[in-house]
């Protein structure tokens, strides 16, 4: 009997054909290209990756030292702003570069003061005084270690950090009464001058602003009490806070002061150079404060 053509007895299939049947799988050649192949990719992706990685890293930190310039700026915008009238000076040395002032914590119209050649006395007759948070003053007997200065116009703060001027004196206290007051000072005191607006300003401590550590930092000072001369930072007993790092401000003139003149009012130049990747990169906020209040 004849088989069919495709058809071959099982006994017929050789050990060979067998083998050659069972053997599956790539050659050493195909595994050295897809190895070669894998290898590039992992190359191009790691470098992707390193890249977007990097690139997020440096916007961060671009974005973190604006924050911090931004921080400063805004704070001595809005500290210096409200300093009391020619109550700013400014001290560089090779060291520490700083700008002083007075922050203002009311104002108000006086209606009766004592004024050479008038006899001295403790009470100050004036409207009714709101904070700068727009709160009723308080001034409370026993714990009030406030000032109030009538007419300083001298520059450098000589009219508020030399008592002899009597443009400056010390509260006892404040008493409202309705829509007026009275300040009480510690001592009958009589003023040298009229304001010729009724102004009187109250405030309580100077401020510092230094920049220092060869011009990388920027350090606020406060509770440190009224100084003729213009004094250096970390006196014992200041309250120091850190304002803002990475400035390298070393060689250039942070802070610099125009006076008041008749057609304007006193201006303060704020100059900081911020820095980043070791001084690859800077920035440099270059701002002009204008003093509002006047004598």
């Amino acid at each position: 009997m004849m088989l069919p053509p495709r058809f071959t007895p099982r006994s017929a299939l050789t050990l060979s054909s067998c083998r050659a049947m069972l053997v599956v799988g790539f050659t050493l050649m195909e595994m050295i290209v897809v190895i070669i192949i894998l290898g590039v990719m992992a190359v191009g992706i790691a470098g992707f990756i390193t890249l977007s990685t990097q690139t997020y890293v440096n916007v961060s930190e671009r974005d973190e030292l604006l924050s911090s310039a931004r921080f400063a700026i805004e704070r001595l915008n809005r500290e210096v702003r409200n300093a009391v009238p020619n109550s700013i000076r400014v001290l560089s040395t090779s060291t520490h570069q700083c700008l002083e002032f007075v922050p203002t914590i009311a104002s108000t119209i006086y209606t009766d003061i004592a004024v050479t050649p008038e006899a001295p006395r403790t009470d100050l007759s004036v409207i009714r005084i709101i904070d700068n948070n727009d709160n009723n003053y308080v001034c409370a007997d026993g714990s009030c270690n406030d000032f109030v200065s009538v007419y300083p116009i001298l520059p450098n703060g000589n009219d508020i950090y030399l008592p002899a001027n009597a443009k400056t004196f010390a509260m006892a206290r404040y008493t409202p009464a309705g829509a007026v007051g009275t300040i009480t000072l510690n001592n009958n005191q009589a003023f040298s001058e009229h304001s010729p607006t009724n102004r009187a300003y109250i405030f309580n401590s100077p401020v510092s602003f230094c920049i220092e550590d060869n011009g990388a930092n920027m350090y606020r000072y406060a509770n440190y009490g009224f100084n003729q001369v213009q004094i250096l930072p970390n006196t014992v007993g200041m309250a120091k806070s850190l304002m803002a790092e990475s400035l390298d401000n070393s060689g250039i003139p942070a802070f610099v002061l125009q006076h008041a003149t008749l057609q304007r009012n006193a201006v303060v130049q704020i100059k900081l150079k911020f820095v980043r990747d070791s001084g690859n990169e800077s920035v440099v906020f270059d701002n002009n404060i204008h003093i509002n209040n006047v004598p």
